[in-house]
């Protein structure tokens, strides 16, 4: 059986970042549920280990790549 083993630490940071990431690259094409992606990828690094992270990136970048990139509006930033 091929199993793959990281530490505790580079779990939880390659969580982090992989969540901060899709966050703020879901907000950028105006997706409304990018926190949910971001949580969902967070979770998927612990439940199933990694595998289920990977699955959650593939569907995101799917449906992003669906969506395109949305109009910025100069008046959003403040």
């Amino acid at each position: 059986m091929v199993g793959i083993e990281i530490s505790g630490e580079l779990a939880l940071l390659i969580g982090l970042l992989g969540a901060v990431w899709i966050y703020y690259d879901g907000q950028s094409h105006n997706m409304q549920t990018a926190d949910m992606w971001a949580v969902g990828f967070f979770l998927g690094m612990f439940i199933p280990p990694i595998i289920g992270a990977v699955i959650v990136m593939i569907l995101y970048l799917q449906k992003r790549n669906r969506r395109g990139r949305g109009k910025v509006n100069q008046f959003d930033h403040y």
